[in-house]
């Protein structure tokens, strides 16, 4: 049987909570990965995440590239995916700003997409706003245990 394209974005978007909660285990384990501490391959798989969803405001633009927003959201994906590639070259220095950061960084993208989506009355793929929705809060909440331990 054939997943639709709806259900696999959906399956692919919660397991990629995944590598956020197996470095928080290995966190509170003062446990390291692939040879790293957890906190850096926590901070690395977020900045990677916030990246990754900067490029969707970037095809969202490219989508309606005639619409006045699209100037915006080019812009602000780009500002996303550098104040991640900033927090990888500083992390080592300092992970509670890091976290921080990045943690800032997911809500604002989210707040960003939400609103274009809004603007544009972009409603399809139908549950893609509910599930960012919870996904984004799910995330800020392991930012903030990430950032407590």
């Amino acid at each position: 049987m054939e997943q639709s394209p709806d259900r696999i974005m959906t399956r692919l978007a919660y397991f990629g909570l995944l590598p956020f909660i197996i470095s928080l285990i290995c966190i509170w384990a003062d446990k390291t990965m692939f040879g790293l501490s957890a906190q850096k391959v926590f901070i690395a798989y977020s900045a990677v995440i916030l990246s990754f969803l900067a490029g969707i405001l970037w095809g969202n633009a490219i989508d309606h590239i005639k619409h006045q927003l699209s100037r915006n959201a080019l812009i602000l994906s780009i500002l996303f995916s550098l104040i991640a590639w900033g927090v990888l070259l500083h992390s080592p220095e300092s992970y509670v700003v890091s976290i921080l950061v990045l943690l800032f960084g997911f809500v604002a993208v989210w707040f960003a997409e939400m609103k274009i989506r809004q603007i544009e009355k972009e409603g399809k793929p139908e549950g893609y706003q509910p599930m960012r929705n919870r996904l984004t809060g799910i995330v800020a909440v392991l930012h903030l245990v990430a950032m407590a331990s």
